[in-house]
């Protein structure tokens, strides 16, 4: 689906190295420096996602260095291994990743398309989607994790409705376009702020706002499959049918009577709702209301008392079937429910 690109790494490295301040990323975050294989191998499991880490040449000499800092949810990562490796890391499943090369190149492959990252162009990994990545000798690279949860609330919140799907990136971000320049500035601005002594990461408040800026320039510059949604949102509001039917059900997620008493409700027939819903909110009714039960079941858990049980949240929000409850959480959440209610 995407080509190989043939854009000579040469022309672009030392230019973007001095726009970007990618010199020395992260210099003063030290996470790790290894060359043993699996402590690398344990190290980035931690940081990322239980993976396959693999020497192109058994022969070579491995040299990992490592440094990271998190934000609130997201997590800036530099990596080099100093040789040619092979990772499988399967789905990400619970997080999105943004690759930037800063020399060398690295080869992303899934099922449906491969992508050369260099640079000039950086790679957006999406979750749910196998994948396979080699890095050559030279490549080192900084990277932006954001959590899956943190992107569909944020994509809920600049659309006014919860997404029904994962997001799904175009997979190629073009550092030298407009839209990669909006992203770099962004980068350059927090390679220059983190430090130890940023007023940013001093506060949880500070830590959120660079979360929200990372999250919402990617959501804007990026092409995915809520992009459309997001310029009709910007372009013509919904219909006062639909508004309402969405306050509706937000009062009151389980949606009982289902559709058609709602529409009775709102004063419609049933089949002009689906349309409204299918037309401004690329949903339906009954997924709106079941993602708005979802976020209202991740809030209870989030924020629990001593003493709740998961089974008590599922049915609060209108859930009988705990199996499929917890199946349809993980699928939004990247966590059990139980997991939430322990880290809460």
């Amino acid at each position: 689906m995407y080509a190989r690109s043939a854009i000579p790494i040469a022309l672009h490295l030392s230019g973007l190295r001095r726009a970007m301040n990618f010199d020395d990323p992260l210099a003063a975050f030290p996470s790790f420096r290894t060359m043993d294989l699996e402590e690398a191998r344990r190290h980035f499991c931690r940081i990322l996602s239980p993976h396959a880490l693999h020497l192109v040449d058994e022969r070579a000499r491995l040299d990992v260095c490592c440094r990271s800092v998190e934000l609130d949810e997201a997590v800036l990562l530099y990596a080099r291994y100093g040789t040619a490796v092979r990772l499988d890391p399967g789905a990400l499943e619970d997080f999105y990743l943004v690759g930037m090369p800063i020399a060398g190149s690295s080869t992303i492959r899934t099922a449906r398309w491969e992508l050369v990252s260099h640079p000039s162009v950086a790679s957006v990994q999406s979750c749910l989607q196998p994948m396979q990545t080699q890095w050559d000798d030279e490549c080192s690279k900084l990277s932006i994790k954001i959590p899956r949860a943190a992107l569909d609330r944020r994509l809920a919140s600049l659309l006014g409705y919860t997404p029904s799907r994962p997001i799904e990136f175009l997979p190629q971000l073009d550092l030298a376009s407009n839209r990669g320049a909006t992203w770099n500035g962004l980068i350059r601005f927090l390679l220059t702020e983190l430090t130890p002594r940023s007023f940013y990461l001093a506060s949880p408040a500070g830590r959120r706002t660079l979360d929200d800026a990372l999250i919402s320039t990617l959501l804007l510059v990026q092409p995915h499959n809520y992009s459309e949604a997001l310029r009709a949102e910007a372009r013509a509001p919904a219909p006062s049918f639909v508004r309402r039917a969405e306050e509706m059900i937000e009062e009151d997620p389980t949606l009982e009577g289902g559709v058609g008493a709602l529409a009775e409700r709102v004063g419609i027939s049933a089949r002009a709702l689906y349309a409204g819903f299918r037309r401004y909110r690329q949903t339906t009714p009954v997924e709106f209301a079941r993602g708005q039960r979802l976020a209202k079941a991740h809030e209870m858990l989030r924020d629990a008392r001593p003493g709740t049980h998961v089974t008590d949240v599922a049915l609060s929000v209108g859930y009988s079937h705990f199996g499929r409850f917890a199946a349809e959480y993980r699928a939004r959440y990247g966590e059990l429910p139980s997991e939430t209610l322990r880290a809460g």
